[in-house]
């Protein structure tokens, strides 16, 4: 059975993306530098930071094509890859890098059942993460 297209519009994929990055806000300041025993939070940054950037990839490419993009699911390469032939300009080579590094996780949901939580590849320099999402955030303020 196939399934059905996604309904969201652009605006609401931005929309879900701004909270996702507003989690990562608010995660960040609690997690601790690499080798230290992280807490909790730890999980739900990365968490929200993987689907921070699939929906504002999604709301990019939802705005710029009119296309269904359920069929990326969260294959954050293939969605980058797709927005970038499309046009996306926003920080688009440090995206490049935080979708190798968080990617191949996202996409496998692993940071939702904290599946190989010791082993997660740690970002260390979280500051270009909040660089790159405002970047996004800013470049598609018309969707607010």
């Amino acid at each position: 059975m196939a399934k059905p297209p996604m309904i969201s519009t652009a605006k609401e994929l931005y929309r879900a993306a701004v909270a996702m990055h507003e989690m990562t806000r608010l995660a960040a300041p609690h997690l601790k530098p690499r080798g230290d025993d992280q807490p909790a939070v730890y999980l739900g940054y990365y968490f929200n930071l993987g689907f921070a950037v699939e929906l504002y990839l999604k709301a990019f490419l939802r705005d710029a094509t009119g296309e269904d993009v359920l069929k990326y699911g969260h294959d954050l390469d293939a969605l980058l890859k797709a927005a970038l032939a499309k046009g996306f300009a926003f920080q688009e080579l440090a995206m490049a890098d935080l979708v190798k590094i968080i990617g191949p996780e996202h996409r496998k949901l692993k940071f939702r059942y904290a599946e190989g939580a010791t082993n997660f590849t740690y970002i260390n320099q979280l500051d270009l993460v909040e660089v790159v999402l405002t970047a996004c955030s800013d470049g598609m303020a018309h969707l607010r």
